[in-house]
């Protein structure tokens, strides 16, 4: 049964075919599986959409290769012919910000444990093409919270709260129904799977899931496959019901039955919601984002919000599985001629007595044969630094003890890089790439971007810089970040040397001061109208100029209270610009409550402070 791998957008597991599909067969009564899985993909645009989130409101981008992964350990136990348990532990990465692979490491972490029963029709015979069977599913919360991108399952997204990557934070059950067509037993080398079921969340999205394959017996140990499988959500309070943004995955993959009782099995995932965007243009991608936005706070309490991807784009997948116990009955077989007849002829123990014949021990004396142990002395050969290289083969007779070393018997340097493996923190560096004393890519000015690839490689210590390693420019006016006193300045207004706008009239950080509500209201203050007529101004004159309306409160009462509160107050803002004239698709409202203080709570200026609302451009043709 515990074949087929957890870590599959379907969630399940089940079967000795394909990877993601599930088959009718057991294990039979008393046979074990025992097993690992995964998939890995290196694309950022695995993780959000776009390989864009945003950290306490500040947009950030995943740069170059950012791996994704997710696996699991199982063993599934028979304990009948068709009744089969199982259990999973899923593990998780993604490797959003970490700072190196060893920070790396410690990111992998726990999912939703998946515990799981499969019973097969007992009433169809042997030979019976078809095979039917139902598993049950019961998935506990014992995943990671506060940590990861992109969630695991389509059934995770919540419609209030947060949405933990990792964790549905809630017991998840499940039942399935499975058919398989084994068209082997006509002597056909091709067998169907086909799956479907219901996963019910109280918290999260009820999920409908299925799979399906076909699998071609090229010989009896080499089957090639094609598997189709995914979730649908059938609930959208929050999020739109689009079968196209949940996962759906095409699978190609080969699965190897050895003959030692394990099977390996590797195959390709293909997101087919990425076949939309084969051109991987960044404003197609980004397309909806406002519909699909999940937010959640990490384990450092910075809240994240970023476009759900449902899968990864692309990922390599495959699974190692060891079947041992339980091994099958004999087939039962009859004397082509029937029973014999009783022999009443002789009774063979009266012909002769065995031990009078000979006594073995008066042929040869053993002790007088010559002992061939004198003469031939093997000495071992001298490896002095214990490496497994003798010395006169060894090139580095002095390595360090319990290193690994090649055939020369040197330290490993698997990147080729210079530094040698048990040296270097960055063991997989691409070729040509200049590296520092640890083996990692040499970034002089420690920006995080790699010489390589740093269009300013003396940027100073601290500044933020973009994807070329250049000190962050968000608003496009040609003064970096660091130094922009209006780091949201529109595109096309004349600025001072300091960034900011010449006509005030023009500023957004002047602006967004003079739009107030009544206390404890989503109602706008009079004199509110007039800075938002010049909004609408602005607007008008800058008509590539889209805007979001941010609502943000201080910690003080109910923070679902403020949560609403601020949302109505963003909203209010948004709908006296929409009856001004100004298109609802360049408009967006945003609250965020308490969620992002930018001063101290605890003082009453600190949460005059707090209580605010920022104006934050954005454009369509934003790559």
């Amino acid at each position: 049964m515990a074949a087929g791998l957890a870590f599959a957008q379907s969630g399940l597991m089940g079967g000795t075919d394909g990877i993601h599909q599930i088959n009718s067969k057991t294990l039979g009564k008393y046979r074990f599986s025992l097993g690992t899985g995964g998939n890995v993909t290196i694309d950022p645009w695995a993780l959000t959409r776009g390989g864009v989130f945003y950290d306490d409101g500040v947009e950030q981008h995943l740069q170059d290769f950012k791996i994704s992964a997710t696996g699991n350990f199982y063993i599934g136990f028979g304990l009948a012919d068709n009744i089969d348990v199982a259990v999973a532990l899923p593990i998780n990465y993604d490797r959003s910000y970490a700072e190196d692979y060893l920070e790396a490491t410690g990111n992998i972490r726990p999912g939703d444990i998946d515990l799981f029963m499969k019973v097969s029709a007992p009433f169809l015979a042997e030979d019976n093409i078809l095979g039917l069977a139902m598993q049950l599913h019961m998935m506990l919360p014992t995943g990671s919270k506060e940590i990861g991108l992109r969630p695991r399952h389509a059934w995770m997204l919540k419609d209030k709260g947060y949405t933990n990557p990792y964790t549905a934070d809630e017991v998840v059950v499940g039942a399935h129904a499975i058919m398989t067509l084994d068209f082997t037993k006509r002597d056909v080398p091709l067998r169907f799977n086909l799956e479907g079921g219901f996963m019910y969340a109280n918290l999260g999205s009820n999920t409908v899931v299925y799979s399906t394959g076909l699998n071609w017996f090229m010989t009896d140990w080499i089957i090639p496959f094609i598997e189709f499988s995914g979730e649908f959500r059938v609930e959208g309070e929050k999020y739109p019901i689009d079968f196209f943004e949940d996962p759906m995955t095409l699978t190609p993959g080969i699965r190897l039955h050895t003959p030692f009782g394990v099977d390996i099995a590797g195959g390709f995932d293909l997101s087919v919601r990425s076949m939309r965007n084969f051109g991987r243009s960044k404003s197609t991608e980004m397309r909806g984002t406002e519909d699909y936005t999940i937010t959640y706070k990490d384990e450092k309490g910075y809240v994240k919000t970023y476009g759900y991807v449902p899968t990864a784009t692309y990922a390599f997948t495959g699974l190692l599985t060891w079947y041992f116990g339980g091994a099958e009955k004999a087939p039962e077989r009859e004397c082509p001629q029937g029973l014999p007849p009783q022999d009443t002829v002789a009774k063979t123990d009266t012909l002769f007595k065995v031990d009078t014949l000979v006594h073995v021990d008066t042929l040869v004396k053993v002790d007088t044969v010559e002992k061939t142990e004198s003469f031939v002395k093997v000495l071992p050969m001298s490896d002095t630094d214990e490496d497994g290289v003798s010395d006169d083969l060894d090139k580095c007779p002095d390595s360090p003890k319990g290193i690994t070393v090649d055939t020369t018997g040197c330290p490993r340097d698997f990147d080729v890089d210079g530094v040698p493996d048990y040296q270097d923190m960055c063991p997989n560096t691409l070729p040509n790439i200049g590296v520092d004393s640890t083996g990692c890519a040499k970034d002089e000015d420690r920006d995080g971007v790699a010489d390589d690839n740093d269009k300013c490689p003396a940027t100073g210590k601290g500044i933020p810089v973009d994807t070329t390693g250049c000190p962050m420019d968000t608003d496009k006016d040609g003064v970096p970040d660091y130094q922009d006193k209006c780091p949201n300045t529109l595109r096309g207004v004349k600025i001072d040397k300091k960034g900011c706008p010449v006509n005030k009239r023009e500023d957004l950080e002047r602006l967004k001061k003079g739009i107030n509500f009544k206390s404890g209201s989503t109602v706008l203050t009079k004199p509110s109208f007039k800075t938002l007529d010049d909004i609408v101004s602005l607007l008008n004159k800058f008509p590539e100029v889209n805007l979001e309306i941010q609502g943000h409160t201080d910690n003080v009462g109910d923070e679902e209270y403020n949560m609403n509160l601020s949302q109505g107050r963003a909203q209010s803002a948004v709908d006296y610009l929409i009856r001004k004239g100004i298109s609802v698709e360049r408009l967006r409202a945003k609250g965020f409550g308490p969620t992002k203080p930018i001063a101290d709570n605890k003082k009453k200026a600190g949460r005059a402070k707090n209580r605010r609302v920022e104006l934050v451009p954005f454009y369509n043709d934003e790559q």
